[in-house]
């Protein structure tokens, strides 16, 4: 590796591929036997390291490499899978999606990407007293829901997508989970890069105290380590908002070159060698290079959400684990404890690996959704901070918020993370949705062309994660809106509309030379943040296909033009179709009527 860390020696590169050794063969899950050779040749791996540097060595057992924190028993894995596997329908759509649409999710038993397994955990301790979430369950067992040409129930939806847990709360109150897998209420379950809406909400408490001046101000004034590094002079919002222009490239399925892995075997080689290789979280950080200017691009990069994290750690004098603890989990009422990745000092690894449980996990979406207060009436998130962090990017393309994702509704939000990991969240239907999966697999067909369309096919991961936009949808539509006592309410004034211009017809050739629809939208009332978004038809009745999407503030007046960027699936789409008819639909932020609608053809 060069250009982040500088030259290595053969030595160094060696080790590494070493640990990366280590990190392949790490603890199995199978059978006790594989998981105990497999710990041994974990163990194997990580003396070769120790043996190429002198005077490493190897931490004793039992120090702070905890045990894998989020599986649940063997006996439990092996049944639950045995459950799963004789399903006929598991297989129906295992050949189905392969043959139908060129996608393939991996039949594995548990998740195999396991840093806990190589990397400490420290403890986020519970609450106390519990936050209320009482269970009122709703039979959801006729459900159906549409995908690629199918009708599926809650139950398929769970053996066929690699799915381990799904929970919905509606009104407050449990209506449905589902277990499958061996997993249980009581399993802590990691959520990946759903962590990172956690992250942003201890941030939105930091400001709220005073801790945080500002979001406009530059990250060196709270972390001043990072002086001198890409990061410095990057603002807290352009890092919230995934615009720092630092490099991190975690998508690519080349290891050598993906920035994730990188940084595992970096901790890791620190860890069991005391910090004579690798580099821990806050070296590796201060290390990676600027490849844009700040605010000039939207780039997914688990970076920025580690710096947030430090941050807090700086202003609050303590490690995150206890920020934590101290500001969100036990004030929000959490029932469970939870665990967080850390390097070997410590610091939070906090882009991803809070280990939690489902229902911890439903009263975070839930504190979100009434407005960062929980049921007893304790406001632990400040209301602003709750509408703020949730409110689309225009550089995301209407896609991301302050670390949050756009939702399956016009009105949702979710936390997101690898493998399918959802907690989504309708305001409007007092809908909190979660998902805990392992869903990994490949697309070789991710465009939107038909199996004889040359361009359609090329690389993509599989994560199910628009089938379960699909079944969020239509749980919602069966359980309805908030009822009128709860609706979120606008603020006082006169009676607040959406409304859209009459244009049938709009440019296919624009569209595409701008990478945006000019639609015509307007308000009346008072001044309200207005969602468009445009979408088509589903291939084969499949979901809807977002064409375009943007988030704005609009004053009251009459109908303006508006730039709606595209999505790349737009794009595509108005690439390979002469015609496509969308819908249109503009909802306003905190609007009690419905927003408005129109049918439109691009052409």
């Amino acid at each position: 590796m060069t250009g982040r860390t500088g030259t290595r020696s053969s030595r160094t590169v060696g080790a590494t591929i070493a640990v990366a050794c280590a990190l392949a063969v790490g603890p199995g899950t199978a059978t006790a036997t594989h998981a105990a050779a497999s710990a041994d040749a974990s163990a194997d791996a990580a003396r070769a390291v120790a043996a190429q540097v002198p005077g490493a060595r190897l931490r004793a057992a039992g120090g702070p490499i905890d045990p894998t924190v989020a599986l649940p028993g063997v006996a439990d894995v092996l049944r639950g899978r045995a459950d799963v596997m004789l399903d006929p329908t598991f297989w129906v759509a295992t050949v189905s999606n392969l043959l139908e649409s060129g996608s393939l999710i991996l039949p594995t038993p548990v998740d195999a990407v396991r840093p806990e397994a190589f990397l400490p955990t420290a403890p986020v301790a519970a609450s106390g007293t519990p936050s209320a979430l009482p269970r009122e369950t709703v039979d959801l067992g006729d459900l159906r829901y549409e995908w690629r040409g199918r009708r599926k129930s809650l139950r398929d939806f769970l053996r066929t997508t690699e799915t381990d847990i799904v929970a919905f709360v509606h009104r407050g109150r449990i209506v449905t989970d589902a277990y499958a897998n061996g997993w249980s209420a009581e399993v802590r379950h990691q959520p990946w890069s759903a962590t990172k809406s956690v992250i942003s909400a201890v941030v939105g408490i930091a400001l709220d105290e005073g801790r945080v001046r500002s979001l406009d101000d530059p990250i060196e004034r709270y972390v001043p380590q990072l002086r001198g590094s890409a990061w410095e002079g990057t603002t807290i919002e352009n890092l919230l908002q995934m615009e720092s222009g630092v490099h991190w490239d975690e998508d690519t399925p080349v290891l050598a070159l993906n920035t994730q892995v990188q940084q595992w075997i970096q901790a890791a080689l620190d860890l069991v060698t005391d910090g004579r290789l690798g580099q821990g979280r806050n070296a590796f950080l201060r290390a990676l290079p600027r490849v844009a200017p700040q605010g000039t691009r939207f780039s997914y990069n688990s970076g920025n959400t580690q710096v947030l994290a430090w941050m807090t750690e700086e202003v609050y004098g303590k490690p995150f684990n206890e920020v934590l603890g101290e500001k969100l989990w036990r004030p929000a009422g959490m029932a469970g404890d939870a665990r967080i990745l850390t390097d070997r000092a410590g610091d939070a690894i906090a882009s991803q690996g809070l280990y939690a449980r489902v229902f911890d996990l439903a009263r975070f979406g839930e504190l979100f959704r009434r407005g960062g207060r929980t049921p007893e009436g304790r406001q632990v998130v400040p209301e602003s901070w709750t509408r703020t962090s949730t409110r689309m990017t225009d550089l995301s393309r209407g896609r991301y918020a302050l670390q949050w994702w756009a939702g399956p509704t016009p009105d949702s939000y979710q936390a997101s993370g690898f493998q399918g990991q959802k907690i989504s969240v309708s305001p409007a239907h007092c809908l909190t949705g979660v998902r805990l999966s392992h869903a990994f697999g490949l697309d070789s067909r991710p465009g939107d062309g038909p199996p004889t369309d040359p361009d359609a096919y090329g690389f993509g991961t599989e994560f199910a994660a628009e089938e379960w936009n699909a079944l969020y949808r239509a749980v919602a539509a069966r359980l309805g809106t908030c009822p009128p006592a709860t609706a979120p309410a606008g603020p006082p004034g006169r009676a607040a509309t959406v409304r859209l211009g009459r244009a049938a017809v709009a440019s296919r050739a624009a569209a595409l030379r701008r990478g945006a629809l000019a639609l015509r939208v307007g308000v009346t009332g008072r001044r309200m943040e207005v969602r468009i978004v445009v979408s088509a038809a589903g291939r084969r009745g499949g979901p809807r296909r977002t064409v375009a999407a943007r988030r704005l503030v609009l004053r009251p007046g009459p109908v303006r033009v508006v730039s709606v960027p595209l999505t790349a699936q737009g794009r595509r789409l108005l690439r390979a179709t002469r015609r496509v008819p969308v819908l249109v639909r503009a909802t306003g932020d905190g609007d009690d009527r419905p927003g408005a609608h129109r049918r439109v053809v691009v052409r």
